[in-house]
C-alpha cells in the first residue's frame, strides 16, 4: 500500500495528467524507474515539454502525536521546456501557469483528507541554479495542509 505521500503524489499525477493532456506535456513521477531517461526522451522527441512531479516533503508535525504524524507537506512541480525542440505550441510559463490552475486549491486526498494544496507564497515560482542544456526549468512550490492529522507512517 502506497504510503500518505505517495497518495498525494499519485493523485497530483492523475489531476495534471487529466488536465495536462492538451498542452502536449510529458507528465514524469520522481519515483518511477530511470526518470532521467524518460525526460531526455520528452525532451529530445516531438514534446519539448515535460512536467516533473518531484517528492513530496513534511515540512511541519504535530508535536504530540506519536508517529510522526505529518500536518503540512511541500511539493514541487519541476516545468521543463526543450527551447529548440518545443512544437507543442505551448511555452514553460503556459504549461506552468495550467499546472498551478490545477493543484492551487487541489483537495487533498488520504490519509490528509479535508485539506487543500495551494501554491506556496511569496516564492511559488523559482528557476533552479543548474538549468538543463538548451533547456529552461520553473519550480513551481506548493504546499498541502491537512484538516485533520496526516496519519501515522509506520
Amino acid at each position: 500500500m502506497p504510503s500518505v505521500l505517495e497518495q498525494l503524489q499519485d493523485a497530483i499525477v492523475r489531476e495534471l495528467r487529466d488536465r495536462l493532456v492538451a498542452t502536449g506535456a510529458t507528465i514524469v513521477v520522481r519515483r518511477e524507474d530511470d526518470v532521467e531517461s524518460q525526460i531526455e526522451s520528452a525532451m529530445r522527441g516531438s514534446f519539448g515539454l515535460s512536467v516533473l512531479v518531484l517528492d513530496p516533503r513534511p515540512a511541519m508535525l504535530a508535536p504530540e502525536a506519536r508517529g510522526p504524524v505529518f500536518t503540512q507537506i511541500e511539493l514541487t512541480v519541476r516545468v521543463i521546456e526543450n527551447l529548440l525542440i518545443n512544437q507543442t505550441g505551448n511555452s514553460l510559463v503556459a504549461v506552468a501557469e495550467r499546472v498551478s490552475q490545477a493543484l492551487h486549491l487541489f483537495p487533498v486526498p488520504g490519509a490528509m483528507g479535508g485539506g487543500v494544496m495551494r501554491l506556496a507564497g511569496k516564492n511559488a515560482w523559482t528557476s533552479p541554479s543548474a538549468p538543463r542544456r538548451n533547456a529552461v526549468t520553473l519550480d513551481l512550490h506548493f504546499i498541502a495542509d491537512g484538516a485533520q492529522a496526516a496519519g501515522e507512517l509506520r
